[in-house]
């Protein structure tokens, strides 16, 4: 088998060793009807009443599925307990619980499985964190930057002409263009602020999930061979 073949092959081993398929995966259907069912039925309930104009029954129905979300959320906390418990018990922490160090656990040794004691070799550890290392994704502001250039020159375009034709003097020219630069400089101020706070977000946990298998390989060499 090529090199080729053997780091394609390597590369689909990142979704094996997420979180969802490793722990989420092994959840019997009756926990995600526990979890999903009980806060559903008041959110339904909500949009039906709104769309009946009950106001005051939405403030009946607002706090019980605030009240049922959290619920389930800690029912689903202890789920993910039952099943590290049953398949990763080696991953629980000296008070016999779970934290986010377990599931790196988890994923480190799912991985080790996965590849094999040649493969965690020194030299082959570190030939693969090289290799998948220049195929890491990294986040960029080239989007919103775009988004924002783009924005600019089609209200540019289309309004700037219609300035021209409809001014009677230059005046109004001006007047007309300081208007649409305070426009441009708001529209792309907004589309970097979404990019920041909200885009950027997304896109880097993305990224972070594509880039699990070189940090958990980075993890597997720090272990094996740095004291």
């Amino acid at each position: 088998m090529s090199e080729k073949h053997h780091i394609e092959k390597i590369s689909s081993y990142n979704d094996k060793i997420s979180i969802y398929n490793l722990v989420y995966k092994k959840f019997k259907f009756k926990w995600w009807v526990r979890i999903i069912i009980p806060p559903l039925i008041p959110t339904v309930a909500s949009f039906i009443l709104l769309f009946c104009q009950r106001d005051l029954w939405i403030l009946l129905t607002f706090p019980l599925m605030v009240f049922f979300s959290v619920v389930s959320i800690n029912y689903m906390i202890g789920r993910v307990e039952v099943v590290i418990r049953t398949y990763y018990s080696y991953a629980l922490n000296d008070n016999n619980k779970y934290n986010y160090d377990s599931f790196l656990e988890i994923q480190k040794q799912e991985l080790f499985n996965l590849l094999g004691n040649t493969l965690t070799k020194k030299d082959n550890l570190l030939f693969l964190i090289d290799k998948l290392s220049t195929q890491q994704n990294k986040y960029s502001y080239g989007l919103s930057v775009q988004t924002v250039v783009i924005t600019i020159s089609i209200i540019t375009g289309s309004f700037l002409s219609k300035f021209l034709d409809y001014s009677s003097n230059m005046q109004d020219f001006y007047d007309g263009s300081r208007i649409l630069i305070s426009v441009l400089l708001l529209i792309g101020f907004t589309i970097i602020i979404v990019d920041i706070f909200l885009v950027k977000g997304f896109v880097k946990q993305y990224i972070k999930n594509r880039n699990r298998l070189v940090r958990t390989l980075t993890n597997i060499y720090l272990d094996k061979y740095i004291e």
